[in-house]
């Protein structure tokens, strides 16, 4: 057998494809030794980037299916993109990238949030959005003013990685059979069962 086909199927580890503050990726080893041995299903209310559900789902520890929720509505439409279309997004990502990645053209992508119709514009549109903003602000901060727009300053970045096909397809084959939901932490606490692992 070539090294190639062997390649071709080996299982790709997802990884979390956001920046966000506040992750625990860093925290995995630690994390990992605290956990129960088994669990029924999983639940995260506050995914942000989703490193531990990564590692969770790279290790074969989701047996029994995961809901992943946010109260963040732009993130939770990036996890049902990246799920359910993730080769239209990374055509818009490139799309993207081949643009020409100055303050002026962030600004530009930017503002879209204070666009009337915002909410109208397609998942994939806004999925593209929220990445590129990630990868091209300082610092990938995601910040919103009072009135819900995204703030965060342009990075000048020289070469960022707006696009990583190859993790996309990775992380959207662990999504599959994911159920994901924009809502408060606090209807988990309602649906979660007996044996479920909330963290």
């Amino acid at each position: 057998m070539s090294q190639s086909s062997l390649a071709l199927e080996a299982p790709l580890t997802a990884r979390p494809f956001i920046k966000w503050a506040g992750g625990k990726g860093q925290l995995i080893p630690e994390l990992s030794r605290r956990l129960p041995r088994a669990f029924r299903r999983y639940h995260e209310p506050f995914v942000g980037g989703g490193a531990l559900f990564f590692h969770l789902y790279n290790s074969g520890r989701l047996r029994h299916g995961a809901t992943l929720s946010d109260y963040n509505k732009e993130l939770i439409v990036c996890y049902e993109v990246i799920r359910d279309d993730v080769e239209s997004l990374i055509t818009a990502l490139r799309w993207h990238h081949q643009r020409r990645l100055d303050a002026e053209y962030f600004l530009q992508i930017r503002n879209w949030d204070r666009e009337p119709g915002f909410e109208k514009r397609s998942k994939i549109e806004r999925a593209a959005r929220t990445i590129f903003l990630n990868r091209t602000c300082y610092n990938g901060l995601y910040r919103l003013n009072r009135k819900g727009q995204f703030n965060a300053p342009f990075g000048y970045y020289k070469n960022p990685l707006i696009c990583d096909p190859e993790n996309l397809r990775a992380v959207s084959v662990a999504l599959r059979g994911v159920d994901l939901r924009v809502e408060d932490f606090g209807a988990v606490l309602e649906r979660a069962e007996p044996g479920d692992l909330v963290y």
